[in-house]
């Protein structure tokens, strides 16, 4: 299947682009900044206004301090560069090897009036390679945004659907409750490096609420991404220290990782929790193709930077096998009431959760949304699969599977 917009530098009546030069500077300086950063605000699209977003450095560290180093203010008109930038993603056809995960709609299992069995929190993790498949489920309810922002209600209602259709049992706190002991503490890593379209709050807060209800309290739980600010401009409330779930920034450097690309260290918050649920939302990335859970944890160490050569490949799978991450987390819940397809400050509504315990899995149907997504608008997505290429090393370090015929998609429909 070819793209339907092969030439990206003509426009749909045949017409090449005309793109004044201050523009084109504008165009290469915001792309370098972005590519530099390690996280690339949105896809070029000439067509497009040029969109003023926060300079932020994800190869900086953060202070050992209370108070994260302040990020750099918005940038409305770049000055030109002295070095090339990057050329942005090439349009290209779908690969003939690519095939989308194929689901199959799905109820969530009926009440029983019968307590649940014991669960087994190894038993319900378990995944391919040690089972023959790994189960997603994509929960969808199209009332979420009704009222203009996520209902947090509708979104526990999904989160339920989702982690009962998952662990195929009725009693969601006894899955809770088997993943999670009341002494623990977790450390729920959510995404806010996508300025218009982070992981929704209303998301991360469900997820919090339903940990207390399985007797965390809820002091136990912290919302993290790597500064307070981009936190707070994502929307969470920030609290350290006080009654309540906890948010905050990075406060210091912990564990070291080495790695092929670079050696890099975790926040000592990875330290300090017993467990982590990752909660990304997905989003395309001009190096890495796709950033959805696996590329949630750049967010996670102090160096992120320095892993993104090759298209962040072999660095994102080699991170998500240390211990640290692979041994502590416990569930994956992709927001994905928004995606961002194209422009990470322009979202689109996809009023979807993702629910796995394998993120290799979770990722490649997150992959999958996004192809669709820029599909239906004519833009090109060979980048997302050919770029993508981590979910294939992923594979290969038994992280998880991106085989679609290794993945048993549920699609749960709520409204």
């Amino acid at each position: 299947m070819k793209s339907k917009h092969p030439d990206r530098t003509r426009d749909r009546a045949g017409k090449a682009w005309l793109v004044s030069r201050r523009r084109f500077l504008g165009l290469g300086v915001g792309a370098l900044t972005a590519w530099l950063a390690g996280c690339r605000r949105a896809d070029v699209i000439p067509a497009a206004t040029p969109l003023s977003t926060p300079a932020v450095d994800p190869s900086s560290t953060v202070s050992s301090s209370s108070t994260p180093a302040p990020e750099a203010s918005p940038i409305s008109s770049p000055a030109p560069a002295s070095t090339p930038s990057p050329p942005p993603p090439t349009a290209t056809p779908i690969p003939p090897t690519y095939t989308p995960v194929q689901s199959t709609p799905t109820s969530p299992p009926p009440p029983t009036p019968e307590p649940a069995p014991a669960l087994s929190r190894p038993a319900l993790m378990a995944h391919w390679p040690v089972t023959a498949t790994s189960r997603v489920v994509l929960v969808r309810h199209s009332g979420v945004w009704a009222g203009g922002t996520p209902d947090p209600a509708i979104v526990l209602q999904m989160l339920d659907a989702g982690l009962s259709t998952l662990a195929d049992t009725a009693d969601v706190l006894a899955v809770w409750r088997a993943h999670f002991a009341p002494a623990e503490r977790v450390l729920l890593k959510v995404n806010c490096i996508a300025y218009g379209g982070p992981t929704q709050p209303a998301v991360a807060y469900g997820v919090a609420r339903r940990l207390q209800d399985a007797g965390l309290p809820a002091e136990n739980i912290l919302i993290f991404d790597r500064t307070d600010n981009e936190l707070a401009a994502a929307g969470y409330t920030l609290n350290e220290g006080g009654p309540g779930v906890q948010c905050h920034g990075a406060r210091g450097e912990g564990t070291e990782a080495t790695l092929s690309q670079a050696s890099v260290r975790f926040y000592q918050e990875f330290d300090a929790a017993d467990a982590i649920v990752n909660i990304p939302t997905p989003k395309q990335h001009g190096t890495a193709g796709v950033s959805v859970a696996l590329k949630n944890h750049y967010g996670s160490v102090n160096r992120p930077g320095s892993l993104h050569g090759n298209w962040c490949d072999p660095a994102i799978a080699e991170l998500n096998a240390q211990p640290t991450v692979r041994d502590k987390t416990r569930l994956i819940v992709g927001a994905a009431l928004n995606v961002s397809p194209q422009d990470w400050n322009r979202p689109e509504r996809e009023n979807a959760l993702l629910v796995s315990f394998d993120p290799v899995a979770l990722d490649t149907v997150g992959r999958d949304i996004l192809v669709r997504h820029r599909q239906d608008a004519g833009f090109d997505v060979g980048y997302l699969i050919e770029g993508a290429r981590h979910l294939g090393t992923a594979q290969a370090l038994g992280l998880g599977t991106a085989d679609a015929d290794l993945i048993d998609l549920h699609e749960v429909v709520l409204g």
